[in-house]
């Protein structure tokens, strides 16, 4: 079925694009509070930082998702990805993300829950099937509001990346520019 799926990526231009609401309902009920930003600063980060890009997935002009990225001079980190729950189980989330890879000008990292349930082992096996390494440097996702908690994760890595010798450039790059904090956890 995956070969039969086509998405198209429309880059959100600004805050006031019309797919931003689909977009919002599908973040907040995709993750919990604790690995989200609030949508005001969704917002502003969509208006006036140009390393994060906002995409709207689309099949036949049917809004079916999002992705989100920033854009560093090495990688790109995928902050946030969620296939809406109207459209899940049919393919999209393998087909986005594999046309996600191949449209990549660097290499992909991106967070995932520790496998501690059936869920996040789904979850990191999905990734593992598209490719991605997952690695075993002790990581921790910085909290979104201020007073929250850091929470345990691991990167996980597409392409030519070797966490050996870049772990603490990337973890520095995604803790300052992503998460706004300067940590050493």
């Amino acid at each position: 079925m995956s070969n039969e799926i086509s998405i198209d990526y429309r880059k959100l231009a600004n805050s006031s694009d019309v797919l931003l609401a689909k977009i919002e309902k599908t973040y907040v009920s995709s993750f919990p509070e604790v690995e989200r930003r609030s949508l005001s600063l969704f917002k502003e980060l969509l208006d006036k930082e140009p390393k994060f890009n906002v995409y709207a997935l689309l099949n036949n002009d049917k809004y079916i998702g999002f992705i989100t990225e920033w854009v560093f001079d090495v990688f790109v980190y995928v902050e946030h990805f969620a296939i809406d729950e109207t459209a899940r189980n049919e393919g999209f989330g393998a087909t986005t993300m594999k046309q996600f890879i191949e449209q990549a000008t660097h290499p992909i990292v991106l967070e995932v829950e520790l496998p501690t349930d059936e869920l996040s082992r789904r979850r990191i096996s999905f990734y593992e099937r598209l490719g991605f390494i997952i690695d075993n440097h002790a990581y921790q996702q910085p909290p979104y509001n201020k007073g929250g908690s850091w929470l345990p994760m691991q990167l996980m890595t597409y392409g030519q990346v070797n966490l050996e010798k870049s772990f603490d450039y990337i973890k520095t790059h995604i803790y300052k520019d992503v998460y706004k904090v300067i940590d050493d956890k």
